[in-house]
């Protein structure tokens, strides 16, 4: 099926505007306006404000237009590309067709194509995650999953191993081809089993897509796949609904990455409301998350981020003799601790009163040292990013020497990590040492490290060093 942005071809038209004329007020060619409008391209960030004046359009305005986008009956392209995703969960049977029409758009973009696609925030963002929460199934006495896709589900694994390793994003093409083929494959499905797990595999492979998206520096793209794999977690039924709560959770920490804490707080909120009582191994990444959030939004938020912190550590003992899904492989000890020390090191960081960094900081240290120390092979950028969070922990208590130490010690375990989550995580910290020790000149030294190794794996955010 062909696609077109209908409302957003109607607000053109209601204006007097031709498409010749829309063009001219933007300062683009007709054509583009043209692939606009059948939802083949979306506008870059800097021609937004432009076309949402010479629509007459706020910015949440003109991105619900942007992401309504319908299909054109009597028109079939086949594999169809699609530069966006659906946000109507009320629709069924989308999950097949949009995971054939993105995936088809990823494999044949370029970088910087997917690098301009948009991300969503605040009710934009909102609605339709809180829509996909009020449209899940009923639990049934219907078996879930088959035997004979166990070498589909083998190759999923293995994905998920390079992921952990660090180099997930070098190999992000590879899944999104494995998703493309999957989806051609559902059609072929006739049998309601087979189809339901043949669909969780498709959320589980979207859900891994966004996660490399995410790591490879393209939020908007990693949204779209996050999107794509809730519409197949619907259309899968219940047993898929706690992969697509851990998707919400994932959609939380694109949110935290891009700064938008209220979204984060919002979405980590929903998903607990989604999720059954029993599924206590989700429930615990949802309230690292949620305590994260409120730490993010300031010292008044203090007590309520301390509350899920400890919340998070007291469901996973309760859930910790629990065999996690292969989806949720990374959910063990460590990976708690940091979700712990992430929250209590934000606080830390950000509380005047002496006593209060102190108990902060403690914390943060007790459960930073435990990840490093259970930290189980395999888990590369993990123990990247555990560096640099023992380099903040150490900035929390106010020892500015043996915090830049670690944060060298980063680096050098970095080396030639080309994952942008690493990347902005040591970005960072360097924001937050030179914010409280702008002039020392082991500072200066740090930052001179830290642009040297970016222009070597990251020449792009090498700017993103301030002096």
């Amino acid at each position: 099926m062909a696609l077109k942005r209908r409302r957003l071809a109607q607000r053109r038209k209601s204006l007097g505007h031709s498409q010749d004329d829309l063009a001219s007020l933007v300062g683009v060619g007709r054509t583009t306006v043209v692939r606009w409008e059948r939802a083949e391209t979306d506008p870059q960030p800097w021609l937004r404000r432009k076309l949402a004046t010479a629509l007459r359009l706020s910015a949440d305005e003109l991105t619900e237009l942007l992401e309504d986008v319908s299909e054109v009956p009597g028109r079939r392209d086949g594999n169809v590309l699609r530069s966006s995703v659906s946000l109507d969960f009320s629709d069924t049977a989308t999950a097949v067709a949009l995971a054939e029409g993105f995936s088809a758009h990823d494999l044949s973009s370029r970088r910087q194509v997917l690098a301009g696609l948009t991300v969503l925030s605040s009710a934009a963002l909102l609605r339709p995650i809180r829509q996909w929460v009020a449209s899940l199934p009923e639990e049934t006495d219907r078996p879930f999953g088959v035997d004979d896709l166990g070498e589909l589900r083998d190759a999923v694994k293995l994905f998920r191993r390079w992921d952990a390793s660090g180099v997930g994003g070098l190999k992000r093409k590879a899944v999104v081809g494995q998703l493309n083929a999957v989806a051609e494959s559902v059609h072929e499905i006739t049998d309601g089993t087979a189809r339901a797990e043949l669909l969780s595999i498709l959320a589980e492979l979207a859900q891994l897509a966004g996660w490399m998206a995410y790591d490879h520096g393209l939020p908007g793209a990693a949204q779209r796949y996050y999107l794509l794999a809730l519409h197949a977690c619907k259309e899968a039924g219940p047993g898929a609904v706690p992969l697509g709560v851990k998707v919400i959770g994932d959609m939380t920490q694109l949110s935290t990455s891009l700064g938008n804490y209220d979204d984060s707080l919002r979405l980590a909120q929903t998903g607990l409301c989604a999720l059954p009582r029993t599924e206590k191994l989700v429930r615990t990444e949802l309230l690292g998350l949620e305590a994260r959030a409120y730490a993010q939004l300031g010292p008044r938020e203090a007590p309520d981020a301390a509350r899920s912190a400890e919340a998070c550590v007291e469901v996973w003992h309760e859930a910790e003799d629990k065999t996690a899904p292969d989806w949720l492989h990374y959910m063990n000890q460590a990976e708690v601790d940091c979700l712990a020390a992430n929250t209590y090191t934000q606080l830390a960081l950000h509380a005047d009163d002496q006593t209060r960094w102190r108990v902060y900081a403690g914390r943060a240290e007790y459960h930073t040292l435990r990840a490093r120390q259970t930290r189980a092979s395999g888990y590369d950028r993990s123990r990247v990013l555990d560096e640099v969070r023992l380099a903040k922990v150490r900035l929390s208590q106010r020892e500015l020497r043996e915090a830049l130490t670690v944060a060298v010690d980063a680096l050098s375990l970095a080396d030639t990590s080309r994952s942008s989550v690493v990347h902005d995580w040591l970005l960072r910290f360097h924001s937050e040492v030179t914010e409280r020790h702008a002039g020392e000149s082991s500072v200066h030294q740090f930052t001179d490290q830290l642009r040297d190794y970016l222009r070597k794996v990251a020449p792009a955010k090498e700017s993103d060093v301030r002096a």
